[in-house]
């Protein structure tokens, strides 16, 4: 079976396109999930023990993951799948400053923090495995990645992610 993004990505802004009530929610899980992560995040920057190992880590792993997805976004230079020499669809929300996609940078970054929990609160970085993906699917509905763009990006956070268990 041949992978058609154009397609897949039309039936499912369609479904929300119709739903206006699911396009809200969707909308809503795309901005929210994102503040999501960056309030967990900093709880753990400030419920830290201040100890060089743990802000080290805390500190190191998340930015390494987000200067590694932003280098790697200017080197590649993919352009988004709305731009106009991207997937030619017709997203639910556009990004008019950025037009690289590849990999998500939400996605390494939501990936990473999540990551980041692991060692230290396991039931707290499993449930944000579990809504990077979720943020993940929003990002792919809205039409502001690939799905390559993205799994890249969750598997950047990961491998990036777990240079925590080695400091």
């Amino acid at each position: 079976m041949k992978y058609d993004y154009e397609t897949l990505y039309n039936k499912t802004a369609d479904f929300f396109k119709t739903r206006p009530h699911a396009k809200w929610l969707l909308l809503l899980g795309n901005s929210l999930l994102t503040w999501v992560f960056f309030v967990f995040y900093a709880g753990l920057l400030l419920g830290s023990s201040f100890s060089t190992k743990e802000l080290v880590s805390i500190l190191f792993v998340p930015l390494l993951g987000l200067l590694t997805a932003t280098i790697l976004r200017l080197a590649i230079e993919r352009p988004r799948p709305y731009s106009e020499y991207g997937a030619n669809i017709t997203p639910l929300i556009k990004k008019k400053s950025d037009n690289h996609s590849f990999p998500s940078r939400h996605m390494t970054c939501a990936t990473v923090i999540a990551m980041t929990f692991l060692p230290f609160h396991p039931w707290i970085g499993g449930v944000l495995l579990l809504l990077s993906a979720v943020l993940g699917y929003c990002r792919f509905a809205t039409g502001m990645h690939y799905p390559s763009d993205l799994l890249c990006g969750a598997g950047l956070g990961v491998l990036i992610g777990c240079f925590i268990f080695l400091l």
